[in-house]
């Protein structure tokens, strides 16, 4: 496969040319790869997993934050289990009401 074209100044560029430019860089990899099996990562396209903060409401316990972990694809839970207190685990299945990102070191 071919190097991965230089970054583009996204900040001076027309949108519109900048989604062209990615579809036809797409096409010339897809012919590229023909006859082979053709997947995200030879297309340049392989996303990593993603990793959330899930928050929810307790109705015993109040709020409280878990960390998931899932495939770039998979949806997130709709609901998860409240850990409970220290002295009482607790496990009912509370609704996901917000999410975040973990934070990340700025470089």
């Amino acid at each position: 496969m071919e190097e991965l074209p230089e970054p583009v100044d996204t900040e001076s560029a027309d949108p519109e040319d900048l989604a062209l430019g990615a579809l036809l860089a797409l096409q010339a990899r897809w012919r590229e790869a023909e006859g082979r099996q053709v997947t995200l990562r030879a297309l340049g396209l392989e996303l990593g997993p993603q990793e959330r903060y899930l928050s929810a409401v307790c109705a015993t316990h109040g709020r409280f934050h878990v960390l998931w972990r899932g495939a770039a694809s998979a949806d997130r839970p709709e609901r998860i289990a409240c850990p409970g207190s220290a002295q009482l685990r607790c496990d009912d299945g509370c609704a996901v009401d917000f999410t975040y990102e973990p934070a990340r070191p700025t470089s």
